[in-house]
């Protein structure tokens, strides 16, 4: 029995990692000068964390582009990565694990 339940926890943790893929390759589309990023959790950083909360929260840091940019496409660029974080982890709640203390770093060909 327990191997039937880890066979579908690794299936979903590749779906998962699947669709988390998916969205980070669709914003460096959307963004095509955003170099990179990293995500780290909160907690890890913070004491600011409120104990009422789950402490699960992430953030973007580390922001990087192949160009300069901008004020405007800078806000743009940390709400459109916020947004696909939020959205994929709300949808995937196993997403957070994943995406915690990760860099993403646009791959060139």
């Amino acid at each position: 029995m327990k191997t039937l339940q880890t066979a579908t926890s690794d299936q979903k943790l590749h779906q998962v990692a699947a669709e988390v893929e998916t969205r980070i390759k669709a914003l460096f589309g959307r963004c095509p000068e955003l170099a990179g990023f990293a995500v780290q959790d909160l907690a890890g950083v913070s004491d600011e964390v409120n104990p009422s909360d789950d402490g699960r929260k992430l953030f973007v840091t580390d922001i990087g582009f192949s160009a300069m940019i901008c004020q405007d496409d800078l806000e743009e660029a940390y709400n459109l990565i916020g947004t696909a974080i939020s959205d994929v982890v709300a949808e995937e709640p196993e997403a957070f694990d994943l995406l915690r203390g990760r860099t993403f770093a646009r791959t060139l060909h």
